[in-house]
């Protein structure tokens, strides 16, 4: 009786072993579709940002034009709207830096948005930007980065 007992319990220690097998590659799966899902959901988040930051350039279509092209702003309500509309890029910009550094942006994107940044940080807002109250509520690792970029470009 006492092999018979032993024997039992063999196989179920066997049966409970290829459970726990099964349970973990489950579990992978799971994660797996889990971080699918969540590279899924940040990619419509950027694309939703980006028309967010579309349509409130549009709006202000004349003032990002001064901004982009170094135009005198007319007054200090444009000049406050180019400061607006010039952190709020830098905000989407810190925000992929961080979803690249944190793995949901891939290379490319990232290195899509270094490039477009590099002229950027030519301008003359830049400066202005960074003084101010919006330029200095940055993360100070992606301010680095930003001042790496000026510095690239004052030296071309």
């Amino acid at each position: 009786m006492k092999s018979k007992l032993s024997d039992v319990a063999s196989v179920a220690e066997i049966i409970a072993s290829v459970g726990v097998v099964l349970s973990l590659i489950f579990v992978g799966l799971q994660i797996g579709d889990s971080n699918r899902e969540t590279r899924a959901a940040t990619v419509q988040a950027i694309m939703d940002s980006e028309l967010f930051l579309i349509a409130t350039i549009s709006n202000h279509a004349g003032t990002w034009d001064k901004v982009m092209t170094g135009a005198p702003l007319a007054s200090g309500e444009e000049r406050r709207m180019g400061i607006t509309l010039f952190n709020l890029l830098m905000t989407e910009a810190e925000n992929r830096y961080y979803q690249f550094d944190s793995g949901y942006l891939d290379a490319q994107s990232w290195e899509g948005r270094v490039s477009s940044l590099r002229p950027v940080v030519a301008l003359p807002m830049y400066e202005l930007w960074r003084k101010s109250p919006g330029g200095m509520n940055h993360s100070a690792d992606f301010l680095e980065l930003l001042d790496s970029l000026t510095e690239e470009a004052s030296a071309e």
